[in-house]
């Protein structure tokens, strides 16, 4: 049987609470919600649920789901998986930093080279005094 669009909304609702209570890297938390999505799905489609308490009763609140991922979470691992996370992300931005900033020297260095140039006369003080006498 097909679930309501209203228990689909909550049931979005739901995960993406979740994820706002979960802080880890990336792949962990994709894995975790992923698990506990079709766990709930399946659960959701089984037992019929018009609404969300009966998933709140089988698989607690948002908050108390983030507390249990902690809890049972391999806290070194998630650490070094977010200092990973924070060195490339660091090394990314500075790459660009890099790139942006050589492309804007690129940019001065043609716009010099292409608007023209500078003639320069070097008078000679003497030379101009016996011009100046004549």
């Amino acid at each position: 049987m097909q679930m309501n669009k209203q228990i689909n909304k909550d049931i979005k609702k739901y995960f993406k609470e979740i994820k706002a209570n979960i802080i880890c890297d990336f792949r962990t938390k994709r894995k975790f919600i992923s698990d506990i999505k079709s766990a709930v799905y399946d659960y959701a489609e089984a037992e019929n649920a018009e609404d969300m308490n009966k998933i709140y009763n089988q698989f607690g609140t948002p908050q108390n789901i983030a507390k249990e991922f902690f809890l049972n979470a391999d806290v070194k691992k998630i650490k070094r998986r977010m200092n990973i996370t924070k060195v490339v992300f660091a090394g990314v931005v500075i790459a660009l930093m890099l790139f942006g900033t050589a492309l804007v020297i690129e940019l001065i260095d043609a716009h010099s080279s292409n608007h023209g140039y500078i003639v320069e006369t070097i008078v000679d003080p003497q030379e101009a005094d016996l011009e100046g006498l004549e």
